[in-house]
């Protein structure tokens, strides 16, 4: 399944790639986001892996991802290593001028009784998408 959401953010790109990639930032956009781990030393690099910890529906969760891809200023992807289900996430920037574009793409594979959820769980994914790209927005241009 794919998920992919966009928004227009009145920031040079330079500016959103640098926020993206300081940790420290990443409860500040990401819903139920409690603490972020590193397993590697910063700064984030291509391989990099970390733990997010986030309270969900009463539970403490620990997600390990990986850092695939990072083209500076204008790409930075992960995946995880471990989860409870798999799911790649993939922020892609584009430079407009006087605006810059951030897109979020999620893939994820649903198995099990995740599965038979899958309608739910895709809306569910679609508003947290939409929520953290609302709050990247409104943290990057109220600064």
């Amino acid at each position: 399944m794919t998920v992919q959401e966009s928004i227009e953010i009145k920031a040079p790109v330079e500016e959103i790639f640098k926020y993206l990639l300081a940790v420290e930032n990443r409860k500040d956009y990401i819903p139920a986001l409690e603490e972020v781990i590193m397993l590697d030393p910063l700064p984030i690099q291509e391989g990099s892996r970390y733990i997010e910890v986030a309270q969900i529906a009463g539970r403490r969760l620990k997600t390990t991802y990986q850092v695939t891809t990072l083209v500076n200023n204008r790409q930075l992807s992960a995946r995880t290593l471990e989860s409870v289900f798999p799911i790649r996430a993939d922020l892609i920037l584009a430079d407009q001028k006087v605006v810059s574009t951030l897109q979020i793409q999620l893939d994820f594979q649903l198995n099990g009784v995740f599965k038979l959820a899958s309608g739910i769980i895709r809306s569910i994914v679609r508003q947290q998408a939409q929520d953290i790209l609302g709050k990247l927005k409104n943290n990057l241009e109220s600064r």
